[in-house]
């Protein structure tokens, strides 16, 4: 309040200064009239020289009262319309910024350092802007130090941008610092992408460094059918760039045939490890088999293992069959190919040969690997269950004939028994007979204790030779 009321006190005195110039100039001319005139008489003329004298007196005092008035207020006009320090500095910079329009500024409550300041920056850094437009825009709620600052590394890097262009995508709430940092990444790696469309995919919520160092790559390695709309479309789908552009120049380096970036990127966004993945199609990978039992025609069991190599299939790692489904199928077509060897000593003779039947049924077909080649890494000798087998059949054919015998035996208890009865036996021939049994028994006995010490005696025998030998 104190301060308009100097404002006004400063108003009027310079036209009360006006006034009495004004007055002064008519006094003039009336002396010079006087001057002219033909005085008849001494009365007269000295009269007319109080008159003069008067008038001279009162000029004085009207300036000095008029100059004590303007002074004050001249200083406060300086002092709070125009900075003179700072317009001299700007005027020093080859800005030109009137009078005027620094009152203007003032009246409109815009911050004339902030203007003036950031006119020299943008001045010594070759850039022409106009006072009245920074006003308009600062008005409009845009920073204009930062958008100055922006555009002052867009015009250092050669990017034809207007002020009204830059301003109006910072009012669109975009990150202008971001957006022009991106701009100027591309243009220095050759690529030539318009500050709107940048802009665009920053209001999308796309990260735009990271796609435009993405697509940087992807160019710089001589794929440039990438584009930016594709990085795009990934990012809003909440892919890793930065990894599937990177595993896609690995696979078109390694020279993996049928796939595109599509293809990468559906790895990426299905939550498999896309790098893991492209190295898998890229070095193949060994695995071995579990073991695996299977009998051949003649009966004797095999226990074989197999060292399969893997290579993953861009194309049919989403929804193709998983390396245990390949590693399942391999054993079941072995075990298959076991049986029907016609024996164990083929299998000997020939076993990269079932390696090789196996190979050759295209098991990988509809999954996700490849099966480079199949071989054996490890053979045993199992059981031979066709022996086994005649073994307990003749052990079941024995009980069988001991069962007959026992069913004999209890015949004749019971013909004896009738026998007793009907008075056919007596006690006497009873007894005979069981000695006779007996007897027969011990005779038996006796021959096969001296067959085994005879055969003993001939392999110790033997034993002795071989060792005097």
């Amino acid at each position: 309040m104190k301060t308009k009321f100097l404002l006004i006190l400063a108003i009027f005195s310079l036209l009360f200064v006006a006034s009495c110039t004004k007055d002064t100039a008519t006094n003039n001319k009336q002396e010079e009239s006087i001057a002219e005139i033909d005085f008849s008489g001494a009365q007269e003329e000295q009269d007319i020289t109080s008159a003069s004298d008067t008038y001279g007196t009162g000029t004085i005092i009207f300036i000095i009262f008029a100059g004590l008035l303007l002074g004050p207020g001249l200083i406060l006009f300086f002092y709070y319309f125009i900075p003179l320090g700072l317009w001299y500095e700007a005027r020093l910079s080859g800005v030109r910024v009137s009078w005027t329009t620094l009152v203007i500024m003032r009246w409109q409550r815009i911050p004339q350092e902030l203007i003036l300041k950031t006119l020299i920056r943008a001045e010594n850094a070759g850039l022409h802007l106009d006072a009245r437009e920074l006003s308009d825009h600062y008005l409009a709620e845009v920073d204009i130090e930062k958008v100055v600052n922006t555009l002052i590394r867009a015009v250092n890097a050669n990017l034809d941008i207007p002020l009204n262009v830059l301003a109006a995508q910072f009012l669109a709430k975009v990150d202008v610092e971001k957006v022009i940092h991106a701009q100027i990444t591309a243009k220095n790696a050759d690529l030539d992408i318009p500050l709107k469309v940048l802009a665009s995919h920053y209001l999308a919520q796309v990260d735009v460094e990271e796609v435009v160092d993405a697509l940087i790559t992807a160019h710089n390695s001589g794929y440039e059918e990438m584009t930016l709309e594709d990085l795009k479309e990934h990012y809003l789908a909440n892919g890793d760039v930065k990894r599937t552009v990177d595993a896609f120049v690995s696979a078109r380096k390694a020279n993996l045939p049928d796939f595109e970036f599509k293809d990468i990127a559906a790895i990426d966004l299905a939550g498999i490890d896309v790098m893991k993945a492209v190295e898998a199609a890229i070095t193949p990978r060994v695995v071995e088999t579990s073991g695996v039992s299977g009998v051949a025609r003649d009966g004797v069991q095999i226990t074989m293992k197999l060292k399969v190599t893997l290579r993953a299939k861009i194309k049919s790692i989403i929804g193709g069959a998983s390396e245990e489904t390949v590693l399942a199928r391999v054993n079941e077509s072995l075990s298959s190919e076991i049986g029907n060897a016609p024996s164990h000593q083929y299998i000997l003779k020939n076993p990269f040969e079932l390696a090789d039947r196996v190979e050759q049924k295209h098991l990988g077909d509809n999954s996700a690997f490849e099966i480079i080649s199949i071989d054996v890494s490890d053979m045993q000798i199992g059981k031979d269950i066709n022996a086994e087998l005649m073994t307990e059949r003749a052990k079941a054919q024995a009980e069988m004939a001991k069962a007959e015998v026992i069913k004999a035996e209890e015949k004749v208890q019971k013909a004896m028994a009738a026998a007793f009865i009907d008075g056919n036996l007596s006690i006497h021939d009873y007894h005979r007979m069981m000695n006779t049994e007996a007897d027969t028994k011990m005779r038996h006995s006796i021959g096969e204790s001296a067959i085994n010490k005879g055969k003993g005696k001939h392999d110790k025998n033997d034993k002795e030779d071989k060792n005097h030998h």
